[in-house]
């Protein structure tokens, strides 16, 4: 079933003269979904999917500081256009409903929510059938589920969540940059393409044909060793998936000798076409504003498939996002877009989870949104930079003054925020810098609408089973987080919908003396675990110089990095500690290790241990 209500959004839209959503097209409606369940007195729920046009204003305040917005090609309106496909789980009935919508933040294409939140759930980006909703706790609390796409470069597929989103131009004329793209394999291999993203492929920036003899390949032992050049006549772009027979692709990269498990890859070369990313941000706002808002029959969620129209029950709105999709809802708020163009606030809470002291590059030249800096894999992406705290501070090592809130703060459209981190984030996302002045002397204040959470002893996504991963050398952590984020949640909705305020943030800190070192590991407190090693390695954090390629450091520009202090078996004291961590059998860490042939005993991506 195909619905447009293009013509209604359009003259809707007319008397605004601003751009926002201008066309929705829902393709496919499934009423009732998860097979006819029903959840408590909420009843049945049903799934709408589609399609969401909308364009904006370059001349608008709200969309100048879009990267590129004034190279993207323009429509006959002088308005810049983008499509995102959206997913809307809904009521039937939405008078039954909670009055909130609750937007899910994909990562690289991917729903979230229902996966983190839900126990049992299944389905992956398309959950229909009864199981696939779990134990449908968002359901019974009677939550608008929605999704949109919003990464340009996550490639189209049978079930990937996507963006369309326009590449820049100068003059007509191609814009190129020397960028560095990164490479680390878990499994060798003779070729990889130039899209490569920890497993994941994703849409490359292409290189300039004329520029291709000159790019470099570097490899290094780890993410701070010297560089090794390797010879160009050694290397080529194109594909050999056996090694010997060369296929010609300008968006592969060919190594005859293979890519080791064992070094860290970076392609220096000159690249073309960059998309206009931080239009990711613009579509977030207009979408949820627009489903939010919206009165009229062309908003799904007030009249679809032939229904008649219903009051829009939608009252307040909350952003969600573990991780990539996090850092993407705090950098929404960093940047301005919880403003929509009417001058009204888009969400009234923000969850932002285990993203730590890290933004995006999602609005950057050249952007790779699903990069990010970790101690060894993408160690010097950007989107990591100050500001860190929520608090607007001076900072004397980058020599700017900046916070989260700030800009948000001048337009009077700040949410109320929860950051949640577990235990990884301390050493791989420096989430102390959160709290901390960036000479790390001093607790910063946490403003009024912001709570910090803090799971103890937990990794970045708990392992569901105990498993041990072939890279890593200590079992995986299984100690589990999702009990406190569901409360947290429902606080979240409480606090937004009648003001009743959150417990009070449970984050390590400087003033509590909860916030230490990570070497010497004496003065730190681990202890001497019998065949297991402790290397104290957190994720370094400097001023970068992004106008060489690779970037590098720059000397003396250093932020101090601090973790959570622990006890005599290892496992944090600070945070929400879970039973599993009050009545151990263990030690639960945030980090984990290497082993011998991946770049030995140095930091095993986002998993943490289990000993």
């Amino acid at each position: 079933m195909k619905i447009s209500w293009s013509a209604l959004l359009l003259a809707g839209f007319c008397a605004l003269a601003q751009g926002r959503i201008t066309h929705i097209v829902i393709d496919r409606v499934e009423s009732p979904t998860f097979g006819g369940r029903e959840f408590g007195r909420v009843g049945r729920y049903e799934k709408l999917s589609g399609r969401a046009h909308g364009e904006v204003d370059p001349s608008d305040p709200l969309n100048a500081g879009i990267t590129y917005i004034k190279e993207a090609p323009r429509n006959a309106r002088g308005r810049v256009e983008y499509a995102v496909d959206v997913h809307i789980i809904r009521p039937v009935d939405m008078a039954k409903g909670n009055g909130t919508l609750l937007y899910d933040v994909v990562n690289r294409g991917a729903r979230r929510a229902f996966e983190v939140v839900h126990l049992g759930a299944n389905g992956g980006n398309d959950p229909s059938g009864a199981a696939d909703a779990g134990d449908g706790f968002l359901l019974r609390q009677g939550y608008t589920l929605m999704v949109s796409g919003w990464q340009g470069d996550v490639p189209r597929s049978k079930d990937n969540i996507v963006a369309d989103i326009p590449v820049a131009t100068r003059g007509g004329r191609p814009i190129t940059k020397t960028i560095t793209a990164e490479f680390i394999v878990t499994k060798p291999a003779f070729t990889l393409p130039l899209g490569w993203d920890n497993g994941a492929v994703l849409r490359p920036h292409p290189p300039v044909e004329s520029a291709m003899a000159s790019a470099r390949l570097i490899r290094r032992a780890h993410a701070h060793a010297p560089d090794e050049l390797v010879p160009r006549g050694e290397w080529s772009f194109g594909k050999c998936e056996d090694g010997k027979t060369l296929e010609p692709s300008n968006l592969d990269v060919c190594l005859p000798a293979g890519f080791s498990t064992d070094a860290v890859y970076y392609l220096v070369y000159q690249a073309r076409d960059p998309l206009v990313m931080g239009l990711a941000f613009a579509s977030i706002r207009d979408v949820v504003s627009f489903l939010r808002y919206s009165d009229t029959e062309a908003n799904p969620l007030v009249a679809h498939s032939g229904r008649a129209p219903q009051p829009n029950a939608i009252q307040r709105a909350i952003g969600f996002g573990r991780s990539q999709s996090g850092r993407v809802m705090k950098d929404l708020v960093n940047l301005g877009f919880n403003q929509d163009e009417a001058k009204r606030i888009v969400f009234d809470g923000v969850i932002s989870m285990t993203g730590g002291a890290r933004l995006t590059n999602v609005n950057s030249e050249f952007s790779m949104p699903g990069r990010f800096s970790t101690p060894l894999v993408g160690h010097y992406s950007d989107g990591d930079q100050f500001p860190f705290t929520y608090e607007v501070i001076r900072d004397p090592v980058s020599g700017r003054s900046g916070g989260v809130l700030a800009r948000c703060r001048a337009q009077k459209a700040c949410p109320k925020i929860m950051h949640w981190d577990s235990g990884t984030e301390p050493w791989t996302a420096r989430n102390s810098l959160v709290v901390t002045d960036t000479l790390g002397k001093s607790d910063v204040t946490v403003p009024d609408n912001v709570r910090l959470y803090y799971f103890a002893g937990t990794q970045h996504v708990p392992a569901a089973q105990p498993r041990t991963l072939p890279i890593c050398q200590n079992p995986s952590n299984t100690n589990p987080y999702k009990e406190g984020m569901r409360a947290l949640l429902l606080e979240m909705q409480e606090w937004i919908r009648s003001g009743r305020t959150p417990p009070p943030s449970r984050f390590p800190s400087l003033d509590g003396k909860t916030l230490v070192p990570p070497l010497p590991q004496e003065a730190f407190g681990f202890p001497a675990i019998p065949e297991r090693r402790y290397t104290g390695e957190a994720n370094d954090l400097y001023v970068n110089d992004y106008g060489v390629q690779p970037p590098r450091h720059l000397a003396g520009k250093q932020y101090p990095v601090f973790v959570p202090k622990v006890d005599a078996d290892g496992n944090e004291l600070p945070g929400v500690r879970s039973v599993d961590l009050q009545v151990p059998l263990g030690t639960h860490t945030g980090w984990n290790l290497r082993r011998k042939e991946f770049m030995e005993d140095r930091s095993c991506y986002l998993e943490g241990s289990f000993i």
